[in-house]
């Protein structure tokens, strides 16, 4: 990383900070942190207005995209993976932005939605009437007649079911009553009762004893009319009502406009608010940030080429204070490149470590594979992951994930044709067995162990011993070890393959030279003397760990074992089945039982692999804490934005 410094005229800002928008390899920091000191005659920017009203266009225009995606048709997810994703610059949005009529189509777009509102409640208003008319479409009389009674009157309602005989029976007392059942339900009877009115307060204390409920009749017409009237109303609603959504269905060329739209005001709120980190005075502005070393030299080209030569720029390398504030920006191999997902998940080295992905990738794919060692699931998930990114297209992080998954089942492969196992079957040539070379294959897990961690300890040495005054660290924190992991593995050697040798001698004074340089190398962390001796001798505790990293990698043989055994028990299983059923249900069986094993194999891969580095190999030398580099670009929320050109942006200028 390089930090710069630009001052240019007041009047290039905004196309400054485009450049650097399309450059998106510079991150912007306080241009009071930059090279150059501000004097008191530079003022920061309220740019809060500008931001308001930008923050304030994209909520109309996502509102509008928003309510027009809930009806146009949404591709299968399958083919949403086949559709190639179409890029743009931010020059070609912006021209977008500006050719299209979008506030007119958000403005329609408000109206269909206000109309539709309207439309649904007065749907359920005529739904509601429908039900209430359907109860009583058997009166065929206009309910409105019972008010130009005058001798008599007459009440429609309802009473529970329970009450209708013994209203009945008590109606039959009062001469010139009439009572008779319009319809009714599960529980509620709808009646018409007539009566004289010399009995109207009687009978009316009779009807609220029963618990009769008058029904107050909303129409003029009949039941039966107002019905029919209600169901021609509810047709026409829902004939506009479809109307307006098959218009909405069919502006799917709308709705692709408001998403380059949106990605263009939310490009333009990240490019506003970049805008607090500058400083400028009456006709001169001021910006830092950070640029990769490799990317300086286009970094000026831009800056010529924007401001026709009217800028002043300052690199300058990075100083040991500014070290933790340092953005990170990986860069590996493209075959190497896929295991930073780890890094990333751990975290991200500072700017004066190494960056342990080079280093670790091998380790995790030869432990990966190990732990798996099946050759048929290794070609299987190879080949299914380069048909699955042949035939369909994914985002950038999706798509590193799937070559992570891919580079991992080549040594899948490898050990598959080590142990000779097949799908849980033995190939012809097997160098070990994973049924009855256990022994063999723990031991090559814990020589693997052993030559990650020895292999960590190296790094650290380096690490120590190019910092200033950190070489005799070097010696007796990275070295001591290093010196016991060597005499305890000549120790083992001479305990057990070459006995009549001075391994055992050589490994036993190693040893013992080796915790003493432990002692002495834990003692530089002490202030006092007595805290000398203290750490010192606490520093002998890493031995457990140390011997516990080591016990750790059995798990490579454990999972290896269980995993093959697994298979080769599913194989057996069905080899039990009569011979039709092996070639029928058993061929399902087959791919069930073995897809359920290749699922948990890699998922115990992935995690117990990570373990292994995060924590037996990470922890000798690593100390992370980075933070990462975050440039100024599009936010491509909603579009995938390709970086511009310096000859295009020559061409559109």
């Amino acid at each position: 990383m390089q930090k710069f410094h630009v001052l240019t005229f007041q009047k290039e800002q905004q196309h400054v900070l485009q450049a650097l928008q399309n450059f998106q390899k510079a991150e912007l920091l306080p241009a009071d942190d930059g090279i150059l000191v501000s004097e008191n005659a530079f003022t920061s920017e309220n740019i809060s207005a500008q931001t308001e009203a930008l923050e304030n266009e994209l909520t109309r225009v996502l509102l509008g995209k928003a309510f027009l995606e809930s009806y146009i048709p949404k591709p299968s997810f399958i083919e949403g993976l086949r559709k190639k994703p179409t890029t743009y610059t931010l020059s070609q949005l912006a021209e977008i932005t500006e050719a299209s009529s979008w506030q007119t189509v958000v403005d329609e777009l408000r109206q269909k939605e206000k109309r539709l509102r309207i439309l649904e409640q007065e749907r359920q208003d005529l739904s509601q009437a429908e039900d209430e008319l359907n109860r009583w479409r058997y009166f065929d009389e206009a309910p409105s007649v019972l008010k130009t009674l005058k001798h008599s009157v007459g009440l429609l309602g309802t009473l529970p079911n329970e009450q209708m005989t013994h209203l009945t029976h008590e109606l039959e007392k009062y001469p010139s009553t009439y009572c008779q059942t319009i319809q009714q339900t599960t529980t509620t009877t709808y009646l018409f009762v007539l009566f004289h009115k010399v009995n109207q307060k009687p009978i009316q204390r009779l009807l609220s004893t029963v618990g009769f409920t008058e029904y107050h009749y909303p129409f003029t017409a009949k039941p039966s009319e107002a019905l029919s009237e209600m169901k021609s109303k509810m047709a026409e609603v829902l004939e506009e009502e479809q109307s307006i959504k098959n218009q909405l269905k069919q502006m799917s060329a709308e709705a692709a406009t408001l998403t380059l739209v949106a990605e263009y005001y939310s490009s333009a709120i990240v490019k506003s608010k970049s805008q607090e980190k500058l400083l400028r005075s009456k006709s001169v502005t001021s910006l830092a940030g950070w640029v990769p070393s490799d990317e300086a030299s286009n970094l000026e080209a831009r800056l010529q080429q924007i401001t026709k030569g009217n800028y002043y720029l300052v690199f300058e390398e990075v100083k040991e204070e500014e070290i933790p504030n340092v953005p990170i920006l990986l860069k590996n191999h493209r075959f190497v490149a896929p295991f930073e997902t780890l890094i990333e998940m751990y975290s991200l080295p500072q700017y004066d470590e190494l960056d342990p992905t080079p280093f670790m990738a091998p380790f995790y794919a030869l432990a990966f594979g190990m732990m798996v060692a099946d050759f048929g699931y290794g070609l299987f998930l190879f080949l299914a992951i380069f048909l699955v990114k042949h035939f369909f297209h994914f985002e950038a992080s999706m798509k590193r994930s799937l070559t992570f998954f891919q580079l991992c089942a080549v040594p899948t492969m490898m050990w598959g044709l080590i142990y000779g196992s097949f799908f849980g079957a033995t190939m012809p040539i097997q160098l070990l067995s994973n049924q009855s070379d256990i022994t063999e294959i723990l031991i090559i897990s814990v020589v693997f162990g052993f030559i990650q961690v020895f292999f960590a300890l190296i790094l650290k040495f380096y690490l120590l011993w190019s910092r200033k005054n950190q070489k005799l660290k070097a010696i007796f924190q990275a070295g001591s070890w290093m010196v016991f992991l060597l005499s305890g593995a000549s120790l083992a050697l001479g305990f057990t393959i070459l006995p009549e040798t001075p391994l055992t001698t050589i490994g036993l004074t190693g040893i013992i030279v080796s915790l003493i340089a432990v002692v002495i190398g834990g003692s530089f962390e002490g202030e006092t003397l007595v805290g000398k001796i203290g750490t010192g001798l606490y520093s002998l505790m890493d031995l457990t760990n140390y011997m516990s990293d080591l016990v750790s990698y059995t798990r490579l043989m454990a999972l290896g074992v269980a995993g093959g055994s697994i298979a080769a028990a599913f194989n057996l299983i069905i080899s039990f089945l009569p011979p039709v059923a092996r070639f029928t249900i058993g061929i399902v069986l087959f791919i069930l039982l073995h897809a359920i094993n290749i699922f948990l194999s890699y998922l115990s891969a992935y995690v117990h692999g990570i373990r292994l580095q995060y924590l037996e190999f990470f922890g000798k030398f690593f100390t992370g804490g980075g933070r990462a580099f975050t440039p100024l670009k599009a936010s491509e929320k909603y579009v995938t934005i390709t970086p511009e050109t310096t000859t295009q942006q020559e061409e559109q200028g």
